[in-house]
């Protein structure tokens, strides 16, 4: 059989709260012992906890982070990446400080800020969950970096009302929360999502589409589950994960990554 890359989502999938599922080792175990490539492929940067993860998926292999938008080695040394335009960056910018939102910023060299007066409410919250530092930034300043995503937090109906009549440009917006609100809004390229991530992994490794896998739970994890070869949602799964999957399996921390690792080594057997 052929050598896969698989590539794992880590909140929801291989991590719970921020702890590695006691499943994971020995999902990560299997394969690795069969001689598959490993790879994260998350939401997050590359930086704190999630590069501590993929060090322990694999600390010599490529991983991507921001929703492959980066792809990185695990000590951080960004590869590849792709970015907003400069013109839906300060547009992005400047609709932030007009309607008074509070919002992280993510840029190419995987650090992020918050406008001076627009910080998220729950920062430290989120800082000691992730394990990524945050850093104010004057937006003449953010004008010139190339930015990555562009979260919008915690808005309200009417907030989310008045950003949906912004002619932000060509991006792909991720939306999170109820129509009560809070919602939770990710402006990011239009062109890059965890599928074309996967691609660009999958052309370094030299390996076609057919070869890889992406398990994962979330909305941000639709484009590398039908993109992948084999796509496998867990479980405990976004509705919208769940249907772009080719197979689903149990929830992640009952027995679905035993199932998922069984389902890769038939497909693909040992490299």
């Amino acid at each position: 059989m052929a050598r896969a890359l698989v590539t794992v989502d880590l909140d929801g999938t291989l991590l719970k709260r921020g702890v590695f599922l006691p499943e994971a080792e020995r999902f990560l175990q299997r394969l690795r012992k069969a001689g598959h490539l490993l790879a994260v492929n998350t939401g997050r940067l590359p930086a704190g906890f999630a590069l501590e993860a993929a060090r322990r998926v694999d600390p010599q292999g490529l991983h991507l982070f921001s929703d492959g938008a980066l792809l990185s080695d695990s000590l951080g040394r960004i590869r590849e990446g792709a970015s907003l335009s400069p013109a839906t960056a300060r547009r992005a910018l400047r609709m932030i400080r007009r309607l008074g939102l509070s919002a992280e910023l993510h840029t190419l060299r995987g650090t992020r800020h918050y406008l001076p007066g627009h910080a998220p409410e729950d920062l430290d919250e989120h800082v000691a969950r992730t394990g990524t530092p945050i850093f104010p930034a004057a937006a003449e300043r953010l004008e010139r970096t190339r930015l990555v995503a562009v979260w919008l937090v915690g808005l309200t109906p009417e907030d989310w009302s008045e950003v949906r009549r912004e002619p932000l440009g060509l991006v792909r917006v991720e939306t999170y929360g109820s129509p009560e609100g809070p919602v939770f809004v990710g402006v990011k390229p239009r062109d890059r999502h965890k599928g074309t991530g996967l691609r660009s992994l999958a052309r370094f490794h030299e390996l076609p589409l057919e070869a890889t896998v992406m398990v994962g739970d979330g909305l941000n994890d639709v484009g590398g589950l039908e993109a992948a070869g084999l796509g496998i949602a867990v479980g405990n799964g976004d509705e919208a994960a769940l249907r772009a999957a080719d197979r689903v399996v149990a929830p992640a921390d009952a027995g679905g990554l035993e199932e998922a690792a069984d389902l890769i080594l038939q497909t693909f057997g040992r490299a």
